[in-house]
């Protein structure tokens, strides 16, 4: 089929005043409707959103153009997120036509490119005899994730120069079985001759009954070791005893790097479940080789077991990037101070004090300083918001946004925001708040160095209901909008991919239960999307679980996120410092959401008159008790 030139380039339109309709727009891609598309072009030369109706006429037509065919749209648009985008569906063409000559072009001008396109420029190099740039690509190989098809050639290149071999084959399934990807794991230990224990009924017994499969593991080959590792960590999430029993039943003859392997991979099991072994576990398996994951819940552990020489020890052992990370930064000076190491910890604490986040607040408070630092902050001038209104990508994000087209509305304004001075960038801040786009006020106030007006990183919407929704609940209206800076950035239809919905992000079972607790009969989830509804119920809510959590804001705030149960596990059974449970929450999201929230209270409690400290805020966690029968 031969590629239809889009009339906008065949004759100069006068209509620059045209409005895109983008739903019609979407319906009409999705539906490959070229006639339709190419009236929408009709027009459309001026109109602020004129990129995306050529974006679609050239995206539907790639498999029939050559690069002078898009060079007209890469003259027109070069710099915007849909040119990058339009690159990135071209480059995989070339890469399927390998087309390396064009595809190098292309590629220096992508923006982060994805790995299937870094995988097809590895492809390219290696049409040129270059292996020096596919060996860059190497440690693609290293990942418990399936990769692109683009890949392979370039893995099997490097294996065939000896750049990976049969102990990295190893490696990858090891990291696959660890991350319960038994299937994925066999399909790569086919190039080591997929050995007996890793086929499919044996691994598939490990998996699901581990118990009964580790008496048929006693063989002492790689594979045989591999799949008994797989088993005793399946047999760890239930019984770490019995798991380590067989460590040290199967290990002792085994290899040493393979029993600390078992070793620290028990470990952090055992301190993902609060587990009192878990510290000495990962003494028995050390540090050497332990990824990103092992090396920072080796430090959790040491926290959990009180631990302050295991904890310094452990920091100190990680790589300069690990060591520059805040939170390992403030756990290190803490351990300092707790072994009367002052000098040392001071000038830690005092470089993180400065900053605003979780770590910057306790930091202040352990250096009995609470006052922010006297530096005026950045503002931007009525001149400088009118030169930032008129960036073109600022007047297509508004422009999206006002259609409800928000994830590409995000786009353009992150990309617009790009090489902002300070100033310019508190301008960008103001035109958001201007628009009700707090979300993206919050992306750029955030975004700017130096000291902003915290109200442009805090803001305060809907203040009344959400004050008298707190007071009614028994709640600190201070950590009510910290929750809902976290939540959905005051986004009143924001809704996540699990589903929840609105300001205070409920999930439909949630307000259907929090509705009966209310005796209203019928919800729907529009009215999720109501903010007084979505206020109340979800204040009501907070309340609940904060009440049946001894009334903590930790537990509560953690509860709001991953289920008032789950919060209630990791409680000790001894009074537990609200900074270690914190730290050793078990889920990724769920500790760094705490972090924020509460770092976000605080900030709220400055602009609201409650001036709480955040180790105030940090109550001692009482141990566990108490029942749950909240959603």
């Amino acid at each position: 089929m031969k590629f239809l030139l889009p009339s906008l380039l065949l004759a100069v339109a006068a209509h620059a005043s045209a409005q895109i309709d983008m739903l019609t727009l979407r319906e009409a891609a999705r539906s490959r409707d070229l006639p339709r598309i190419n009236q929408m072009l009709q027009g459309a030369r001026g109109e602020v959103l004129e990129v995306y109706p050529q974006y679609y006429w050239y995206s539907l037509q790639l498999a029939q153009m050559n690069d002078s065919d898009l060079k007209p749209f890469f003259d027109r648009f070069e710099g915007m997120p849909m040119a990058d985008r339009l690159r990135s569906d071209w480059l995989k063409e070339l890469g399927r036509r390998q087309d390396w000559l064009a595809f190098d072009v292309h590629y220096a001008k992508a923006d982060a490119p994805s790995v299937e396109l870094q995988c097809l420029a590895g492809q390219s190099a290696l049409a040129k005899g270059d292996l020096t740039a596919a060996v860059r690509l190497r440690p693609l190989w290293f990942s418990d994730q399936s990769r692109p098809e683009s890949c392979g050639p370039v893995f099997d290149a490097l294996f065939d120069a000896k750049q990976l071999d049969n102990d990295d084959v190893w490696v990858r399934v090891r990291m696959l079985l660890a991350a319960n990807k038994p299937d994925l794991a066999r399909q790569f230990a086919s190039r080591v001759g997929t050995p007996a224990a890793l086929a499919v009924k044996p691994i598939a017994l490990a998996a699901n009954s581990p118990d009964k499969a580790l008496p048929k593991l006693t063989g002492n080959d790689r594979g045989t070791r591999e799949a008994a590792l797989f088993a005793i960590q399946r047999l760890a999430r239930n019984d770490l005893d019995k798991a380590a029993g067989w460590l040290e039943k199967l290990g002792k003859d085994w290899p040493e790097a393979d029993r600390r392997y078992g070793w620290q991979e028990l470990a952090q099991i055992a301190a993902r479940q609060h587990a009192p072994q878990a510290s000495d576990w990962f003494e028995r398996g050390g540090m050497k080789d332990l990824d990103e994951a092992g090396r920072f819940w080796a430090v959790r552990a040491a926290l959990l077991a009180g631990d302050q020489k295991a904890i310094l020890a452990r920091i100190n052992a990680m790589p300069a990037d690990d060591l520059k990370l805040t939170v390992w930064r403030y756990w290190r000076a803490m351990a300092l101070r707790a072994m009367d190491r002052h000098d040392e910890a001071t000038p830690i604490l005092a470089d993180l004090a400065g900053g605003e986040d979780y770590y910057s607040l306790l930091a202040r408070d352990a250096l009995g300083s609470v006052a922010d630092a006297p530096s005026p902050p950045i503002t931007a001038s009525e001149e400088i918001i009118r030169t930032v209104q008129q960036r073109p990508g600022i007047q297509r994000a508004l422009a999206l946004y006002a259609q409800d087209w928000r994830v590409e509305g995000q786009r353009e304004w992150a990309w617009a925001l790009r090489g902002l001075t300070p100033s310019e960038q508190v301008g960008a801040a103001i035109i958001a708040e201007r628009n009700n786009l707090l979300d993206r006020m919050i992306y750029a106030a955030e975004r700017t160095p130096g000291k902003v007006d915290p109200h442009l990183k805090y803001p305060t919407p809907h203040k009344e209901l959400v004050q008298t929704e707190s007071r009614g609940n028994g709640l600190d209206a201070a950590w009510v909008y910290g929750l809902i800076r976290q939540e959905s950035r005051f986004m009143v239809a924001a809704r996540s991919g699990v589903g929840a919905s609105g300001l205070m992000q409920l999930m439909p079972a949630t307000a259907r239960w929090v509705a009966s607790k209310l005796g209203i009969k019928h919800v729907t989830p529009a009215d999720l999307n109501n903010i007084e509804t979505n206020v109340r119920f979800g204040a009501f809510y907070l309340g609940y679980i904060q009440e049946r959590l001894e009334g903590h804001a930790v537990l509560a705030t953690a509860g709001y996120n991953a289920g008032p149960g789950r919060a209630r596990n990791w409680q000790g059974n001894q009074p537990m410092d609200a900074r270690v449970y914190i730290e050793t929450i078990p889920f990724d999201e769920t500790r760094d959401y705490v972090k924020k929230v509460m770092a976000n209270a605080q900030h709220y409690g400055y602009l609201l008159g409650e001036p709480l400290t955040i180790s105030q805020r940090l109550a001692t966690i009482p141990p566990k008790g108490g029942s749950i029968d909240a959603p």
